[in-house]
């Protein structure tokens, strides 16, 4: 085992905590001379996939059944792949349930579209403490790294204006198709 090396301990950090925390300062684009579109890094240095997660659940709540529906896709890293899986309910029954591996130009698309709308700057939301019976509560959940973004929302929030950043985000895990 190695010996703490007591220099490195004595060493000040020149950022400070709160820098560290924020995220808006987040480094997606790689310096290499590799990479020169700039594009997001989502690789590490051995050329695995950098662990990453994303969930959207989405459901109509207690309705009808002719009207209830729900939807769950979730987006995965693995070492050596991309998986996709996609599971919807539509007035009642199940339409669809597959898991399938993406290739790496899709999932460089759809994390590029996703961190335009800054999707690792949102907070990560607690659940809603005040819940009505019968109404479904969506969520989206985003962990890459260690930035960590969660949102909670009502069906009915999806067409408030300041919505618009969420919404998109929402639209795009929507629309990821393998």
């Amino acid at each position: 085992m190695a010996e703490p090396n007591e220099k490195a301990d004595q060493i000040q950090s020149k950022v400070s905590d709160s820098e560290r925390m924020d995220k808006s300062k987040i480094n997606t684009k790689s310096k290499s001379k590799d990479n020169k579109t700039g594009s997001l890094v989502l690789k590490n240095k051995k050329g695995l996939w950098k662990p990453m997660e994303l969930i959207w659940e989405e459901s109509s709540g207690a309705v009808s059944p002719e009207f209830r529906f729900a939807k769950q896709f979730q987006l995965v890293t693995k070492e050596n792949k991309v998986i996709l899986s996609r599971r919807v309910v539509e007035k009642g029954k199940l339409v669809l349930n597959e898991s399938k591996e993406i290739s790496p130009q899709l999932y460089q698309k759809w994390m590029e579209s996703l961190f335009q709308y800054k999707i690792y700057q949102l907070p990560m939301e607690d659940v809603p403490k005040e819940q009505m019976t019968g109404v479904s509560y969506n969520y989206v959940s985003f962990v890459f790294g260690s930035t960590k973004s969660k949102f909670y929302y009502q069906l009915e929030e999806r067409n408030l204006p300041d919505w618009k950043e969420k919404n998109s985000i929402i639209q795009i895990i929507e629309r990821m198709k393998p």
